[in-house]
């Protein structure tokens, strides 16, 4: 767990640069962008996708480049991909490391952020750990929906998808070891 609790800008505007490390907090949740990213990480985490709208988070113009240069273009099939990545997991969670928000535009934001994200298989009782980092433009909704009036607009996601394939062949011939 880190213990490492702050959230730090040179003001309370969104037009800041914005650092935020470790858990969300009550001062963390006083920057719309950041209460915006821990909406969007709990959907994910409360295995939440089915029951939510694709365009509560994302833009239906949103674009998505995965880690591995697969690309996915508009918001429904980011969210019915995200459906089918996380469909195996009984949870996923994400502990913050390091949340960096910098302003781009007048209305939008870039987000930096460094998680580690732990992921639980159905029936397991341990947790697949890797770590993640994502960049994630974020500004004003461009449709009805969106959560806070804000919505994704692009994001890129880096983590090793290989520790899952990995852990995946570790456990089947664990099984077939107790056969």
């Amino acid at each position: 767990m880190l213990l490492n609790r702050t959230t730090s800008s040179t003001s309370t505007s969104e037009t800041s640069l914005i650092t935020h490390r470790g858990p969300w907090d009550a001062h963390s949740r006083q920057y719309k962008s950041l209460r915006f990213l821990e909406r969007y990480l709990d959907t994910l985490d409360e295995s939440k996708l089915k029951s939510t709208p694709c365009t509560t988070f994302f833009s239906p113009n949103a674009v998505f480049h995965d880690t591995k240069g697969d690309v996915y273009l508009s918001g429904s099939h980011i969210w019915a991909w995200m459906k089918r990545l996380f469909a195996p997991f009984e949870s996923v969670t994400h502990e913050i490391v390091e949340v960096r928000v910098i302003p781009e535009t007048e209305d939008r934001v870039v987000v930096y952020g460094e998680f580690v994200r732990h992921f639980r298989m159905r029936g397991d009782k341990t947790d697949i750990v890797s770590p993640m980092f994502c960049i994630v433009t974020i500004g004003p909704a461009e449709c009805e929906g969106g959560t806070d009036g804000l919505q994704i607009y692009e994001a890129s996601v880096f983590w090793d998808t290989g520790i899952l394939s990995r852990y995946a062949k570790r456990r089947d011939e664990e099984q077939k070891e107790r056969r």
